[in-house]
């Protein structure tokens, strides 16, 4: 009995088929119609492989940052099979897998171990033939999971067809310790590997002591007479990075509140069986779900601002849900009041995060409208939104003390705003008046 079904399986078995057949993979030839020169009509065969299917799949998650996980969509898996029925889709580990021997491939030959990738070449040639100076920024993470410290390079700048530009120059792991001759050393050879070390205009790093040492190391190694006036407007402070610490340090605040809306997210989003239950509370008190919950991340306030605004319009359910779950004890109170005034650093970050248009000659105006908003704070009679305004516009004052060179500079050649405005700008920032 055992033996019939076996050979019954036998007859049907494509893989035994493409053994007996002498084929390595699970090819499938077939008929397709192309154009040659001329306009003619031909038909040649085709032949389907899945390895090469994979290969390419994974190029595509890599190449436009799809989300591993779309491997494993109904929709998506249906339409690979309506193309190709002989497609067997892979999970989402062994695409992760396989990105991750794209990556590697990709980045030896980017090393020359496997000669030199033609869009990296044209890549080069786009920043080396540019007749403007180039615009670095870098930034580095600690990964939360494998506490190793990596960096990326990115280089801006205006092309010959008066186009803004961007190129990810390098994403590289750093070893520890990070001190600024160790991250000087990587960003320098990154900037010589493209060619590119005596073309720099500015260098913007995050708001820290270490990147202090890693511009004066930097302006050593590249020589100052290679820079624009002698390296004065070299380096410039991250305006997103100030932003964030300014509003870290006005939500030290409310700590407690955000504690417990984050608690209340956690616990609400644990299991779907939770996540079940606090739809059918929120049903029930008719509270439209418009977004789902979302725990944020903690180092980024603008992430905690977004899961503010989707926590927040659910006070009534968490209220609820106090009282129908005996294990749920930290519901929050209402702080909708802070949340609208957070909700101006939201835009503003968005704005400076932009990377189709140029910012620098915006900054002044989105930091002075900062400023003005965050005075006006302080005239509330809510004692809370008083200490909020309070510890920002310590913090503000402190790191917006000086005037970045060339943030000043792109304000004043903007035809909207010229040397007028910009001594407005001046006198809201520091409260002095045009004639000081």
């Amino acid at each position: 009995m055992e033996r019939s079904i076996f050979n019954d399986h036998l007859k049907i078995c494509v893989l035994w088929k493409i053994k007996l057949s002498g084929q390595e993979t699970l090819a499938q030839i077939a008929l397709r119609s192309g154009t040659q020169d001329g306009g003619k009509v031909s038909v040649e065969s085709y032949t389907f492989n899945p390895e090469v299917a994979r290969k390419e799949l994974a190029a595509m998650i890599s190449l436009h940052e799809y989300p591993l996980c779309m491997v494993e969509h109904i929709g998506f898996r249906r339409f690979v099979s309506a193309l190709q029925p002989l497609f067997k889709m892979i999970t989402r580990n062994i695409i992760r897998t396989n990105c991750y021997r794209f990556f590697t491939f990709c980045y030896a030959m980017q090393k020359g171990h496997y000669g030199c990738i033609q869009g990296r070449k044209k890549e080069s040639l786009k920043l080396h033939g540019s007749k403007s100076r180039i615009a670095i920024t870098s930034d580095m993470w600690t990964s939360q999971n494998q506490k190793r410290g990596y960096m990326a390079v990115t280089g801006h700048f205006i092309d010959n067809s008066w186009k803004l530009r961007n190129i990810i120059m390098t994403f590289i792991y750093v070893p520890a310790p990070h001190t600024g001759e160790v991250i000087c050393e990587e960003l320098y050879d990154a900037l010589v590997e493209w060619n590119i070390d005596e073309k720099i205009s500015t260098v913007t790093l995050d708001n820290c002591t270490t990147n202090n040492s890693v511009i004066t190391e930097l302006i050593k190694k590249i020589g100052p007479s290679k820079l624009m006036l002698e390296g004065i407007l070299f380096h410039m402070r991250s305006a997103a990075h100030i932003l964030n610490l300014i509003v870290k340090d006005g939500l030290e605040v409310i700590l407690s509140a955000i504690k417990k809306i984050r608690d209340s997210v956690a616990f609400w989003t644990a299991t779907p069986k939770r996540v079940e239950k606090f739809e059918e509370m929120a049903k029930f008190l008719k509270v439209p779900i418009v977004h789902k919950l979302g725990l944020d991340c903690k180092t980024r306030w603008n992430s905690t601002y977004k899961m503010l605004s989707i926590a927040i319009p659910y006070e009534a359910v968490f209220s609820r849900a106090s009282c129908v779950e005996k294990l749920y004890d930290c519901a929050p109170r209402k702080n909708g009041l802070l949340l609208d005034r957070l909700k101006m650093f939201d835009e503003i970050t968005k704005v400076f995060s932009g990377t189709d248009y140029v910012t620098a000659n915006i900054q002044l105006l989105k930091i002075c409208e900062a400023k003005v908003k965050i005075t006006k704070w302080s005239e509330c009679r809510n004692p809370i939104i008083q200490v909020v305004s309070k510890n920002m516009i310590e913090k503000f004052d402190k790191y917006w003390k000086d005037i970045q060179g060339p943030m000043g500079i792109a304000t004043v050649l903007d035809p909207r705003f010229k040397v007028d405005h910009f001594l407005g700008i001046f006198e809201t920032l520091l409260g002095l008046n045009s004639d000081q």
